[in-house]
């Protein structure tokens, strides 16, 4: 998956426990563009601790450059990649570090905005902003992309994780979701995104059987 895909499945805790989690196509319900999962099995915690470190010295050479070159938006936006990447290490190695991460990254994403309004960036932005705790902003940022580009798989995807995990909204997950599966490009994102679309169906079912509705009236994905 190259950069412009950008960070669909990136860390997510927890989803849906029954999906795998793959490498850079899903690392746990959030599409991502190139720094591996800081959960995987594939690296010893040996490994992820030295990677974490050699990335926090790397945070703090550019934070150095930015200090000198406030105007060099290319360097805010490595820098923010850097603290996002970071963000995801920390999960497993120094979770008290995480929030704190994602919200330099977010504060690094925003003044990169100020000048280059893509919609890569801004979703980079909502998913950092989802991490750090922000939900307003996140959900802002997701809409914000949606609108300037309604068939963006990874804002579509991420949108659905946001508003399955932050506000349990499974029917407004399921809807994003079913957009964004004819988007997908490979046969695994595609079984991926269908599995969570199952798991979405199965929690709206669920919830409206409780409420006495027995036909839930939407439509399934094929």
């Amino acid at each position: 998956m190259n950069k412009k895909s950008q960070r669909i499945y990136a860390g997510i805790l927890a989803v849906v426990v029954s999906v795998a989690m793959v490498g850079s196509a899903f690392v746990g319900y959030f599409l991502s563009k190139d720094s591996p999962p800081a959960n995987s099995g594939s690296s010893s915690t040996a490994n992820i601790e030295a990677d974490y470190q050699n990335q926090k010295a790397s945070i703090n050479a550019m934070v150095k450059q930015a200090e000198e070159t406030p105007d060099n938006v290319s360097l805010l936006k490595a820098l923010a990649d850097a603290y996002y990447n970071a963000g995801m290490t920390s999960q497993i190695i120094a979770p008290a570090e995480t929030q704190d991460n994602f919200k330099k990254a977010v504060e690094a994403y925003q003044k990169v905005l100020k000048t280059n309004q893509d919609p890569n960036i801004i979703v980079d932005m909502a998913t950092s902003a989802f991490y750090s705790g922000n939900y307003d902003l996140a959900e802002q940022s997701y809409k914000q992309a949606l609108d300037m580009k309604p068939d963006f798989l990874t804002a579509l995807f991420n949108y659905g994780v946001f508003l399955s995990q932050a506000k349990n909204d499974w029917a407004g997950a399921l809807i994003q979701w079913q957009k964004a599966l004819p988007l997908a490009q490979t046969d695994s994102e595609k079984e991926q995104i269908q599995a969570l679309i199952s798991q979405a169906q199965s929690k709206v079912n669920a919830n409206q059987s409780t409420n006495g509705v027995s036909n839930p009236n939407l439509k399934n994905a094929d």
